[in-house]
This record gives structure tokens, sequence and C-alpha cells, in this order.
């Protein structure tokens, strides 16, 4: 054998055992490499297959339904569709766009600026709650690119009624407002669970092996609102706020004998369908989240303070100064003078200077006791969100010129709803009850789980006897001789309490000049109220009108005729009035603070 053959056979044999080597050591690699994926990725690995071919997916619980006092649906969940596609599925966007444009009725330019921003997602929502028409559309393309995904959506089919008391429900099921928020955790229930086995394009092939978890739909809310009434009220509401071109209003109707909430309404409304559509001044639920100075009306609840702690008796008489007195070196004045009138007159006639008198003879603690006796400062506890205190302070903080001014509704905040709480108290033979909204909680099945219905008593904040003299006697003779003559009405005999007071600005110090509040409480039929009713009108134009007898009590009638009607309540006749004494309305204007009231 050559040498040349020898060297050639010997550098075949070293290539040889090279690429053993080498093949070698690659098996090597491979096996740890196996080995390690096999110890140490196995987990993430599986965990990453099972995601893949796995999905899971939440079976969300249907809301429960809110029901008016006769069980009318005013707020209720349906199902509708959104329009979504998996972007990285179409090859060309330029024209999935314009095969879209007539089906969703969307500019061809807007789909596909959509589409680029959200260039390799498998899920886009191009379009949200889809109508049918649409739908349909979107079904016919039998494009895999392109699907409909149902969500659960809140309706509520009353429109603008009742708005503010249901709020609304936000994208993600969640209540934001209302009785929505109030009750979300009940209403929307416990949403269920589901597996699925998918293959690699993600379609479904099976359910996965994990039991499936139903879902636990929601309970019902019943509240004690009837709807007929709310309509009735918000319509008057609009109607007399529109007249006099106010800012805005607040209409509340309670039934005194339980505490039940029959009608509560704010007027601009909004439409809880289309929420995003409205500022968020006029979604605010007034009746609950202001607080206002309540001016005269305060006068029937201070006299109660007077009677029961015997600093006056309901047959003296006050001097009234005829219209102008000054008390701790401030000067109270009525508009028309008044020589010697007893309590009843005082009210009547809403004389500033003759409830001065009267509140001197109490003193601040008595003043302050009264006050809080009729729950003022303290929240209702009503089942809505949001509520405000009020604003009484502290007795400390009570100068000598607070005497005056708590009389005549001075130096307190009050909120809508405590106020109408207080005058049904009045009305209720002194009894303060808890205001309530909500009559009953019904579970999915319609089953009854909570009641209501009993009333909560808070406590006596007058005598049977001065509540009865006060809401009887006094109160009526405001509408039949004083400044709640404009809400008498025919077949029931009215009280009630007429208000008017000035406006402050927030941050700002004084009195902001032209600026009313209009107010009046009203109940029927007078010697054993089945409704209470109050309207609050602000900021009208003192151009046309702007008293409380003027701008509220008319809308205040006007409700409670309508209510009584549609309840069945039979009329009561006329009955003869006291005619002692003179019509007309009172408006002290000495000093901004005593610019009050009819």
């Amino acid at each position: 054998m050559s040498v040349e053959s020898s060297r050639f056979d010997l550098i075949q044999k070293r290539i040889g055992a090279a690429l053993l080597i080498v093949c070698m050591a690659g098996l090597v690699s491979l096996g740890g490499r196996l080995f390690y994926i096999q110890l140490h990725m196995r987990g993430p690995l599986l965990a990453k297959a099972t995601q893949q071919k796995e999905s899971h997916s939440v079976v969300p619980a249907r809301r429960g339904m809110i029901l008016d006092s006769r069980g009318r649906v005013v707020a209720a969940s349906e199902h509708r569709p959104d329009v979504f596609v998996d972007v990285g599925r179409v090859r060309d966007l330029a024209a999935f766009a314009a095969e879209l444009s007539p089906r969703l009725n969307l500019p061809q330019a807007e789909i596909l600026r959509h589409l680029m921003a959200r260039a390799g997602s498998r899920y886009a929502v191009i379009l949200r709650d889809a109508d049918e028409i649409t739908a349909d559309a979107i079904r016919a393309m039998k494009n895999p690119a392109v699907g409909l995904a149902d969500h659960p959506a809140r309706t509520y089919p009353l429109g603008t009624s009742l708005a503010h008391v249901l709020g609304w429900v936000g994208r993600d099921g969640r209540g934001l407002e209302g009785i929505e928020l109030s009750f979300d955790r009940f209403l929307r229930g416990k949403d269920g669970a589901r597996e699925t086995i998918r293959d690699a394009r993600r379609r479904a092939i099976k359910p996965g092996d994990d039991e499936p978890i139903s879902p636990i739909d929601g309970g019902h809310v019943v509240l004690t609102i009837d709807a007929e009434i709310q309509r009735i009220a918000e319509a008057s509401l609009a109607k007399y706020v529109t007249q006099v071109e106010a800012e805005n209003g607040v209409s509340i109707i309670i039934s005194p004998h339980d505490g039940k909430i029959l009608a509560m309404a704010c007027y601009p409304t909004f439409d809880p369908n289309d929420v995003n559509s409205f500022p968020a001044t006029v979604r605010r639920n007034r009746v609950v989240t202001d607080t206002v100075e309540p001016g005269s009306t305060f006068k029937p609840i201070i006299a109660c303070g007077a009677l029961e702690g015997r600093h006056i008796n309901t047959t003296e008489q006050f001097n009234c100064h005829m219209g102008s007195h000054e008390f701790h070196g401030r000067v109270v004045t009525d508009v028309h003078p008044y020589g010697m009138m007893d309590l009843k007159g005082v009210v009547t006639k809403s004389s500033n200077v003759g409830m001065g008198e009267i509140a001197e003879r109490m003193g601040n603690r008595a003043l302050h006791e009264t006050v809080r006796n009729f729950g003022l400062g303290d929240k209702t506890g009503i089942e809505l969100p949001g509520e405000n205190a009020g604003m009484v302070r502290g007795l400390k903080k009570w100068g000598k010129q607070s005497t005056q001014s708590v009389a005549m509704g001075y130096e307190v905040g009050v909120t809508p709803l405590q106020l109408i709480t207080a005058f049904a108290a009045i009305f209720n033979d002194g009894v303060l009850l808890k205001p309530t909204i909500v009559d009953k909680l019904l579970g999915p099945d319609g089953e009854e789980q909570r009641s209501f219905e009993q009333p909560t008593v808070v406590r006596q904040s007058a005598p049977i006897e001065i509540a009865r003299y006060l809401s009887r006697e006094v109160m009526v003779s405001v509408v039949e001789n004083g400044t709640g003559k404009p809400a008498k009405l025919d077949r029931w005999r009215v009280a009630g309490k007429t208000g008017t007071t000035k406006l402050t600005t927030p941050g700002h110090k004084g009195y902001v000049s032209g600026a009313y509040m209009g107010t009046f409480v009203g109940a029927a039929p007078a010697d054993d109220p089945v409704v209470v009713a109050m309207v609050m009108i602000r900021k009208p134009n003192a151009k046309l009108a702007y008293y409380g007898g003027s701008v509220a009590a008319p809308a205040v009638g006007e409700i409670l005729d309508q209510t009584l009607s549609y309840l069945g309540v039979t009329p009561d006749g006329t009955i003869p009035t006291d005619e002692f004494l003179e019509d007309g309305d009172i408006h002290a204007s000495a000093s901004p603070r005593e610019e009050d009231d009819e």
C-alpha cells in the first residue's frame, strides 16, 4: 500500500472519529436538553399547552330587576351584541374595512384606523351594542375574522323617569349610582364559569373536564315608589320649573304614617339609558345631596319646640311691633305691619318679628334641642348613596343673633329629604320615622327575602296634641288664610307651609342678589294626611315670581290633587275657615338673613 493511500485512510478515520464525536456530543447535548426540559420545564410547558387548548370563560349572572311598588319593571337586563374582529386573521385591512363599512353604517376610514391601531390583536371591538339588523348583516358575512359577542346591558323602560332614584350601571356590570349602587351586590348576583377545549385555531371542540359552575342570578328590588305618582310629581315639577324659568327643582312625596317615599324627582333630569350624554350636575340627586337653609318652612318646627317647652301657649298674643323690631343689635322686619298676633297668626302670616319674639322666649339651647329632635343634622339613613347629614352647628358656636336667625330658618342647612321627613313627623302625631325607598327584596325566583314594610321609629319629636294643633289648625290656616293659598283644593283640606330663602354661592360670603329658593310643604287630607308633598324651586326668574307661595305652592296643590284622586281618597268636603286674619304675603327684607317668606 502506498504512503499516499495510508495517509488518506488515516484522514478518513480521523474525520469519521471527529464526526462521531460531534454526533455523540450532539446526542449528549440533546439528551441533556431533553432531560432539562423534562425535569425543569415540564410544568411551565404543560401549563402553556393547557392554556392554548383550554379556555376559561365567565358565565355572567343575570342582574336582578328593580320594580315599583305595584310590580312595574323600572330597570331590567338584556343581552346585546358587540361586533369584534380578529385582526390577526385579516390580510387586507383596507378591503376588510370597505366590506364592513356598509354593514356597520360606519365610515370606512374610521374602521380602518381602528383596525390598524389594533394590528395583530385577536379581539378588537369595532361596534358596541349593535342592533339586530347589524347583527344579522355580520352573521351573513360568514367571515371567521369577524363575529358577535353578547354582553349583558341594563335597560330603563321609563326613560328619564325615576332616573335619580335608580342610578345606572357601568360597562363592567356594576351599579354606579342610586339603587343600582346601594344594592349592587344583591342585584348583581354571582357569576359562574365554564371550561372549553379548543383546537389550534381556537375553535371550540368540546367542554373541558372541570364541572361548569352555574351562575347565581341577582335578586330583585321592590321600591316604595309608585311609578304613576312619580310621573305626577315629575310632570308638575317640570311644568313649574319651566314656567318660572328656574335653574332646577326637586319634588318629594312621602306617606307620613309609614315613612315610605312615593315619589322623588329632580328637574332637569337625565336618561340612564344614555347617561354619558348628561353632565354630572344634572345626574346628582339633589334630594339627598344638597343642603339649603329652610327659611320660613322652619317656623312650624320651631313652634313645636316652643309649645312643648312651655315657653309659650296657643292663646297668648305676641307683639309684632308693627313690622320692625331690633333684636341684639339687629333689626328684623316684616313687609306688612302687624301688631299683636297669637302663634297661629304668626305662622300663618309668617311674621319674622313674631317668630323672633317666640325664639327670644326659648333661648338658644331650647332652639338647638328642637332642631336636633326633628332629626336635622343627622342622615336619615335612606337606602340611597351620597346622603348629606346637613349642617347644624354645635350650640357653642351659636351667637346672640343666632336666636332669631334659626327661628326664621337660617344658620342651619337641611337636605330636602330631611325637611320633608321632619314635616311628616308633625303630620304623624309627632312621631319621627326613618324614610324608606325600598319596600322589599326578592330572590331570583321571586320569593321574598326581606321586607322593609314595618316603619322604623326614630323618636317622638313632638307631643301628639302639639303636633295635631300645628298640623290641623295652624298649617291649615296657612293654606286657607295665609301664604299657602295657591295650594288650596276644592275636595280636600290642605295643611302646609311656605318658605322663600335667599341663596348663597359656594366659596363666597353673603347672599346673591335676586337668587331665591321657593318652597312649599303640604299635606292632605289635613285631618289625617295620606300624603305629604314638597316642592323646592331654585333660582326662578325673580322678574316673574320667586315666593314659595307663588312658585311652589301651586305645584304641590296640583300634585296633591292628582295623587289623592289616583289613590282613590274620599273627598272630605269644604270646612269653614277662621277669617280673623287678613290675607296677604309677608316678606321681610331688613337684611339678607331676613329676606324670607311670605
